[in-house]
């Protein structure tokens, strides 16, 4: 009965390091979305200038061959302090180092232009979130 206690608790550390690992929150503006910004190695950019309710292509690329461990990555569209409904895409993977998604930026009521893009990268070692902050013309 005493071998169970010592195998309970490591079992109980080791979920915890994996479910209660804080994710990595990385932030950066990029004005010119279509001509790309660059983050840690990935490349995100989109075919053209953003507009609402318009499909465009959206791009990430890794030019550092560490992040070729990337098995998902998701995208998401926000305002500050609004909420845009569900609008997650899963971009797919075409070669690698390359995941191309086609997304439609939701209609703001309001008519702001200030949008922010979470985008989320997952490996076999957990996630890292980036948020992108850019303008529609």
């Amino acid at each position: 009965m005493k071998l169970w206690k010592p195998l309970v608790l490591g079992l109980m550390a080791l979920l915890c390091m994996a479910g209660c690992a804080e994710k990595s929150l990385i932030s950066i503006e990029c004005p010119e979305i279509s001509r790309g910004c660059t983050v840690e190695g990935l490349t995100v950019m989109t075919s053209q200038q953003p507009q609402i309710l318009k499909p465009f292509e959206l791009r990430v690329e890794s030019d550092e061959a560490g992040l070729a461990d990337i098995t998902e990555v998701y995208a998401s569209f926000a305002m500050e302090g609004m909420d845009m409904g569900l609008n997650r895409y899963r971009l797919i993977r075409k070669s690698e180092g390359l995941w191309v998604a086609e997304v439609t930026l939701p209609l703001c009521v309001r008519g702001r232009a200030d949008w922010l893009m979470q985008l989320e990268t997952k490996t076999r070692f957990g996630s890292k979130q980036y948020l992108l902050g850019f303008h529609t013309s």
